[in-house]
């Protein structure tokens, strides 16, 4: 079967259009489906009561130096 350029250009550009809009279309209904989801998840979080145990920021602690006249560099200066 022989087509035609110009039949072969309309199919294809109706093919095309075709395409497009059913890609937006499944666009659209995942943008929603993301935006649902978010709000339930921030219903839920709203809803939701603050964990009591919930740990807090860690704090790391230096050790003491020794009392005084007791460290090391103050040691070596009394010797001598």
């Amino acid at each position: 079967m022989v087509m035609e350029f110009e039949e072969f250009s309309r199919q294809f550009r109706e093919r095309t259009a075709q395409r497009m809009l059913d890609f937006e279309a499944a666009l659209a209904r995942a943008q929603n489906r993301m935006e649902r989801a978010t709000q339930t998840e921030q219903s839920r979080a709203r809803q939701r009561p603050p964990a009591a145990g919930q740990p807090g920021p860690v704090v790391h602690r230096r050790p003491r130096p020794p009392g005084p006249g007791h460290g090391e560099v103050r040691g070596i200066l009394k010797r001598g």
